[in-house]
């Protein structure tokens, strides 16, 4: 049985899975959760079986933890589960798991610039990212994506750490750097706490928040697998049409 930390929003779930860094599942209520988190259990198997690793034997699941989570993220705060020890297989494994994320990823960098820069005219998301209320254009996801990465690795220092927008290289060499962080941090120490501080727009350094290296693999592989799939869906409507908005 697979333990899930539930993370409360105002009208939103997320449930990670503590022992499967990237595995997330998100729904209005937990009876939806409740229905849902099976099916991407199975999706996370299937997709480590794509990339010849095994995943979650089966599809029960309990709750190990329920949080506050719009609490945790104003503190930038660790889960229980992310303080837990991890040994160094597991890091390796997690780490692979972080590559077949980007190289998902990555296949979108090689796409034509007309496909690339394309934008879906006239649709807005149905639950919109705050920093992106329209659709992106796959270019846009990229750069979100591996600014994130840059924001997530920047967690694994103590002190002055980059916020989110920060400029960002090619795809491969930003992937290619968050790797090579990961592995740095994993030679040192593979269950140190760290405290970095990040700019705040009205407040200036903003108190230290809390970073490991399982809330570093969690939040970088769930990420990224995320914005594949969203890359996926406009190459979809590239050859489909871009769904009708309701009247």
């Amino acid at each position: 049985m697979t333990p899930f930390t539930l993370a409360r929003y105002p009208g939103f779930l997320l449930a990670w899975a503590d022992d499967w860094p990237g595995l997330v599942c998100g729904a209005p209520t937990e009876d939806i959760l409740s229905d849902s988190v099976p099916r991407s259990l199975l999706e996370f198997r299937s997709w480590l079986e794509a990339h010849g690793e095994r995943g979650p034997e089966d599809v029960a699941w309990h709750t190990s933890e329920s949080l506050d989570g719009a609490d945790f993220d104003a503190r930038d705060a660790c889960y229980s589960a992310d303080l837990a020890p991890l040994s160094l297989p597991e890091f390796e494994r997690y780490l692979r798991h972080v590559q077949f994320a980007q190289d998902d990823l990555l296949r979108a960098a090689e796409l034509p610039a007309a496909l690339l820069d394309w934008r879906p005219e006239g649709l807005a998301v149905e639950h919109p990212d705050p920093w992106a209320p329209d659709a992106r254009t796959i270019r846009g996801i990229l750069t979100h994506a591996l600014q994130l990465e840059v924001f997530y690795r920047e967690g694994l220092k103590d002190g002055t750490a980059a916020g989110i927008f920060e400029p960002v290289a090619s795809a491969a060499e930003e992937t290619a750097r968050t790797r090579a962080i990961l592995a740095g941090v994993a030679e040192n120490d593979l269950s140190r706490v760290f405290r970095p501080r990040r700019p705040s727009a009205s407040h200036g350094e903003a108190e230290p928040g809390e970073w490991t290296l399982r809330k570093a693999l969690r939040r970088i592989i769930s990420h990224d697998r995320a914005h594949a799939a969203e890359v996926t869906q406009r190459r979809t409507w590239i050859l489909l049409g871009v769904p009708k908005q309701p009247d």
